[in-house]
This record gives structure tokens, sequence and C-alpha cells, in this order.
């Protein structure tokens, strides 16, 4: 039976590091942390910060979670497919925990990120460009039929002239090409009070990648996958498992098939996820 421990210490205490075995390696990967050499001025990747954090949550009960340990437990072939695959089904509660709380503070709460300044300006430039028919007579031609709006407040600018409009995207241009615009890059381009939502598959997806990655970083689960294979039929069942009992995915038959697992996998292996996590900032 897996007692889970009250609170955790920030502290280095062998035991209790332990405990978190499985999660070290998936922040690395998920969350790593940066740091620069002062001599060279060069970044460098970092212990991350993210253990800490869910040290932090675990001990003031914030962890984004309803499942609870005594129904961990109670799932007897889970617990079978942890045994089989020998994997420490304290630690690997731990890893549940981390996971799904990561996974819904970008999935489901995650922060948009803004396009950098010049990438606002480098979209305006190249639509404009992309209308552009060339020259004539009179100046300008474009394709279509072109305008600018500019409104501040309810006043509205509109720059409906051709060449005026040709000019300003050159301007633009030549901007973009000679000047120094690293000023610009870094400015504010996250917006902390817009939050936004993923699907529930998308979260379902996450969170199966990331358990995927504690996996990855076992060893002797990896050389006893056939070859060839991303994952073993029991490490499948055991996010099968993992997906129902976190309530991530409510349809019970989910735990009797990897099917579903093996169809989100597919369905967004591209999707990039450009978030900020709002529990693990």
């Amino acid at each position: 039976m897996v007692k889970p421990i009250e609170n955790f210490s920030f502290q280095y205490n062998e035991e209790e590091y332990s405990l978190l075995d499985y999660i070290y390696p998936v922040a690395q990967e998920y969350a790593p942390d940066f740091d620069y050499n002062e001599d060279t001025g060069e970044s460098y990747m970092a212990v991350s910060q993210a253990p800490d954090i869910f040290k932090g949550r675990y001990n003031t009960r914030k962890l984004r979670h309803k499942f609870t340990v005594e129904e961990y437990m109670q799932d007897k072939e889970l617990q079978g497919y942890l045994q089989a695959l020998d994997l420490d089904s304290g630690k690997f509660w731990y890893l549940l925990l981390f996971c799904y709380d990561y996974s819904w503070g970008i999935c489901m709460k995650g922060i948009e990120i803004n396009k950098f300044p010049v990438e606002h300006i480098r979209d305006f430039v190249d639509t404009i460009y992309s209308n552009y028919a060339g020259s004539g007579m009179l100046g300008a031609i474009f394709n279509e039929p072109i305008s600018l709006t500019l409104k501040i407040g309810r006043k509205n600018i509109v720059i409906d002239n051709n060449n005026a409009i040709a000019c300003i995207a050159k301007f633009c241009d030549d901007g973009l090409e000679n000047n120094d615009l690293t000023d610009l890059s870094s400015g504010h381009f996250v917006d902390l009070t817009r939050q936004s939502s993923d699907s529930v598959s998308v979260l379902a997806y996450y969170f199966s990648k990331m358990i995927i990655s504690a996996f990855n970083h076992q060893e002797h689960l990896k050389d006893k996958r056939k070859k060839g294979a991303n994952l073993s039929d029991k490490e499948k069942m055991v996010i099968s498992h993992s997906l129902y009992l976190t309530g991530i995915i409510n349809n019970e038959s989910v735990r009797e098939s990897d099917e579903y697992l093996k169809a989100i996998l597919k369905r967004y292996k591209d999707t990039e996820i450009k978030k900020l996590n709002s529990f693990y900032l």
C-alpha cells in the first residue's frame, strides 16, 4: 500500500528525493531552466525547478487532481502492470500527480504567448507583398483592392493610396533588414491575463506523452520492448488505465484497450502547444 508523504522538505532528504525519481527526467525534458555564463554571455540548460514547484503545490494542497491514492491502489490491473514492468508503485503515484498537474496547467490553464513585435511586422509586410502585382505609369499595382485602417478609440485613419501602402511596406521591410530590433523582440509578448483551454483529447495526448517520457528514461523498459517498438503493450495499458484513473477520459472502455491511446498519439503527433504553464512559471 502506497502511503503518501504528508509534506515534502525543501532540504535534501535522500528518501524523499527518491520518491520523485520518475519525475526528475520528465521535468528536465518538459520544463528545463536556463542560465547564462557571465563571461561569455551564452545561455546553458540548468536543472529544472519544476520538481520544487511540484513539492510546493503538493504541500499547499494546490495540485490539480481529484483521484485518490485509494482509487489508485484499488485498480488491481494497473498495479499488476506496474509490477510486471518492475516499476515502483509509490514513485509512479507521484509521477501521475506531477504529469496530471503539469498537463492541466499548460493544456487547460495555459497562458497564451503572443507573437513578437517583429513577427507582426513581418506578417504585415508579407501580406502586402503577396498582393503586389508590380508598378505602372501611376505607381504600385495590387491584385486586389487594398487599404490600411488605423483605429484609435473611435477615430479611424484610412490609407487607400496604393503608392503610400507600397511605401509603408518597403519602409517596414527595410527596417527589419537594416536595424537592430532585438529590443523589440524581447518586448512584452506574454499576456498573463489571457488563459486558454485545449480540448480534452489534447490534454490526454500531452499527459500520455509525459508518461511515455518517464518510460523512455527507464532503460530496463526500453530493453524489453520489441525491436522497433516505441512502447510495449503493458506500457500502453498503464497509460490507458492512468487516463481513466485521472478522469481525463471518463469512458471505462479506455481501460480495456489501447486503441484510444494509439489514436490520440497519431492524431496529435505534430501538435505544438505554444503556451506557458500557469502552474509552473
